[in-house]
């Protein structure tokens, strides 16, 4: 069926509303651009996505929701005066039936970070370095929590893990730099810019991007199936990175005509890592009666197929979110969603040493959602592969001043991976478009 073209001519189309594609919209009408910003999915936020439960007293995450104590997202949620908590409690693991506080965690695991660092003699990988520098018997337990830490953390591959990207994102994005959530919902972040957006661009929900063909000056992005083409003068393309990864005759990718193989081969240096997240909503909050782990945060098992749980901001509320990241999630693809919730209830039964029946008792509700199987964004965040570190650069280059690009992926500093990276490559792209 021959396309039909959309009649307006915009400046601008904005492909994805998550956190990139609304900061990038945000930034270009406030140079006075005419955007149109299209969005796959039926709601804004992407992979940030809180929901609501009436019998709940607080936010159910099911995208990320640490915030960091500093950054571009920080400056947003403080300037509009938004809710912020510290995260409070200890952490905790279970080793051997028996209770370890794992307050010592930042400093072991950054003893090892310091013998794997970069040597100057080019890029490894984790699992290489640490086989070279610590695989006597004495670091076994600080390796295994290095190797759990880099798997649930980054929702890395130890064997594909960058040494110099792990230790670039450990100076600037380390895990305690992000000990924030928002009471209102990690959401108010997607909120804030959508209000920004608010009767000054055009919104598509529910449009899917397939084609972008492209020249000089000059945008069509072909929806609906191939029936109708949105025109442009140029255009921010804000997709995962598994949407670029995929070959043109791929029909999960994303196209581009001419095709852009250059951004291919820089996105075959970056990896997406996987995570499965389950939230459990409880009759009552029973593990704050457990000595002495009444207090806790986060506690780990790290052997088990859920190795982290979490508790929500406020202690009474009945929710834990278990985790599992790298590997071990991808080893999870496919697995349906009631054999999730048994390896989960396992999992705590063991974590808290509590019989699982009793866990099992407790259980009112749970949460999930399969990112690595939502085909608009196959995966959780994305990592460095050895050899990528200057990956980035290459897919936030222009084509022809007509084609931008954003999005977590397409941010240095060791802030890929992150709403602060997501947001940061809008604003960039947005400022390589006006020339500001």
């Amino acid at each position: 069926m021959p396309i039909v073209p959309y009649l307006a001519v915009m400046d601008v189309i904005v492909i994805g509303a998550g956190l990139a594609g609304l900061a990038a919209a945000e930034r270009l009408v406030d140079a006075g651009h005419s955007v149109t910003l299209i969005e796959a999915r039926d709601r804004l936020g992407g992979r940030v996505w809180t929901i609501r439960d009436s019998v709940v007293d607080g936010p159910i995450e099911l995208g990320p929701e640490w915030i960091g104590r500093s950054g571009a997202v920080h400056e947003l949620l403080a300037r509009h005066h938004t809710r912020l908590s510290h995260a409070r409690g200890r952490h905790w693991r279970r080793v051997f039936g028996r209770w370890e506080n794992l307050g010592h965690l930042p400093g072991a695991t950054h003893q090892l970070l310091e013998r794997v660092k970069p040597d100057g003699k080019g890029d490894r990988s984790l699992s290489d370095a640490l086989r070279q520098c610590c695989a006597e018997a004495r670091w076994d337990d600080a390796r295994a929590l290095l190797l759990s830490y880099v798997q649930g953390f980054h929702a890395a591959d130890p064997s594909r893990l960058s040494v110099q990207w792990l230790a670039q994102v450990e100076q600037t994005q380390p895990a305690e730099a992000s000990e924030l959530r928002s009471p209102d919902g990690t959401n108010c972040i997607v909120d804030l810019l959508a209000a920004e957006l608010h009767g000054r661009c055009t919104l598509r929900l529910g449009c899917v991007a397939e084609e972008v063909r492209w020249r000089s000056g000059e945008v069509e992005v072909v929806v609906g199936h191939g029936r109708e083409a949105l025109r442009a003068r140029a255009a921010v393309v804000t997709v995962p990175l598994p949407l670029i990864q995929a070959p043109p005759d791929d029909a999960r990718s994303l196209r581009f005509v001419p095709d852009l193989p250059e951004k291919r081969a820089a996105a075959e240096s970056l990896e997406m890592g996987h995570v499965v997240k389950l939230v459990l909503r409880f009759r009552e909050p029973f593990w704050r009666e457990i000595e002495p782990i009444g207090d806790m945060l986060f506690v780990h098992a790290i052997e088990q197929p859920f190795p982290t749980w979490w508790a929500p901001i406020h202690p009474a509320t009945p929710l834990l979110t278990g985790w599992v990241g790298g590997p071990p999630a991808l080893r999870l693809a496919g697995t349906d969603e009631g054999t999730l919730v048994d390896l989960a209830l396992t999992s705590l039964g063991h974590t808290l040493g509590v019989p699982r029946g009793d866990v099992v008792r407790q259980l009112d509700a749970h949460y999930f959602h399969d990112w690595h199987a939502d085909p608009f964004s196959r995966g959780a965040y994305t990592y460095v592969a050895v050899g990528g570190i200057d990956a980035h650069a290459e897919l936030a280059k222009p084509a022809a001043q007509t084609l931008f690009f954003a999005g977590e992926a397409t941010c240095g500093a060791g802030l890929n991976a992150t709403m602060e990276g997501a947001l940061r490559s809008g604003r960039r792209a947005a400022a390589q478009l006006t020339g500001t």
